[in-house]
């Protein structure tokens, strides 16, 4: 305890201090009792050198010890940045296991791409004159990729459908008092590169090789499919700024389109008051995560008001409506 004293000058400044005064002190008594020759002007000398080396040792030892806080901190944010990336990496994994577990659930649920894209144009056909409708889907051209990746010529049935889901999205724009329709992001491609566009990247790309495999993805199929998602975006800004009533939402200053970044899964969301059924959901078990499931693409219908709200969250999460000033106001004034 001591030693750890002495060798603190944060500590022992003090003591060294009064412990120079005292030897100053002592020198002089014995040159004025004695008649020594030690002049007081050495005793001054030896003070101010000892006091001076003290303060050497002082500076040296902050020196270090603010190196080693700076190394310290440098070690806790190494371990911190990895602990972080090792916990996206879980956080990534998480969702993954999440979306085949309740995938896996939901087999007896409907089942197949093609009576999911049947029960989406039956959940907008029922949604007509909504106070709040959201949808999380992987283009705007919802159904019309998975008819280009058919071996053959796509039914006629199946063009029917997706025409029929097209022309209901543009109705429900209309019609709802609250429309947000959230996608996969276009981005440009500087220098060709497909492949930092999500659209391409997430969905077009994983899906086109899942369904033809061992076939590259043609350009003008891709190019093709980018004008039709391209078209459908613009269709529905369009419907909602020139064709529909949408005081609230264009005064708050939230658009109907929303970029995404990433697509769990895809989700079609309406509330109404005066429905049969306020709340009312389809999820689409089918994302970026299990785009290999696509042709065994499984949903579920839901109208529990809990239930709804849960998936109603996670779509202002994803779509990035959280922090959303005008997206807040919305909700104070009509709370879902």
């Amino acid at each position: 305890m001591l030693r750890r004293f002495l060798l603190d000058p944060d500590r022992s400044g003090l003591f060294y201090l009064l412990l120079f005064i005292a030897l100053v002190t002592a020198a002089l008594f014995v040159d004025h009792a004695f008649d020594a020759h030690y002049a007081v002007i050495g005793s001054v000398a030896s003070f101010l050198g000892l006091f001076t080396a003290f303060q050497s040792w002082k500076a040296a030892h902050e020196a270090s010890r603010n190196a080693d806080q700076a190394l310290n901190q440098m070690q806790q944010m190494t371990r911190e940045t990895q602990a972080l990336a090792h916990s996206n990496h879980l956080i990534d994994q998480q969702i993954r296991q999440a979306v085949a577990t309740i995938s896996d659930a939901t087999r007896e649920l409907h089942k197949g791409y093609r009576p999911v894209l049947a029960e989406v144009a039956e959940f907008l056909q029922k949604a007509a004159g909504s106070e709040y409708l959201a949808v999380l889907t992987d283009t705007a051209a919802i159904g019309t990729f998975f008819l280009a990746c058919q071996p053959g010529p796509a039914p006629r049935e199946l063009h029917a459908l997706t025409d029929r889901i097209h022309a209901l999205l543009l109705e429900r724009v209309r019609d709802s008092r609250e429309f947000y329709l959230a996608c996969l992001a276009d981005e440009g491609e500087p220098d060709g590169a497909r492949e930092g566009n999500r659209l391409f990247a997430q969905f077009v790309q994983p899906a086109w090789q899942h369904l033809r495999p061992g076939e590259p993805l043609p350009e003008p199929t891709w190019e093709e499919h980018r004008r039709r998602h391209g078209a459908t975006l613009r269709q529905v800004q369009e419907t909602f700024a020139l064709f529909s009533d949408h005081a609230a939402q264009k005064a708050a200053g939230v658009e109907p389109l929303l970029p995404l970044s990433a697509l769990p899964l895809q989700l079609f969301l309406r509330v109404d008051a005066e429905a049969a059924e306020p709340f009312r959901a389809l999820v689409i078990f089918v994302g970026q995560y299990n785009l290999n499931r696509l042709s065994d693409a499984r949903a579920m219908h839901t109208a529990d008001p809990e239930l709804v709200r849960t998936f109603l969250s996670m779509f202002e999460s994803i779509a990035g409506l959280e922090g959303h000033a005008g997206y807040q106001q919305l909700r104070q004034q009509w709370p879902l």
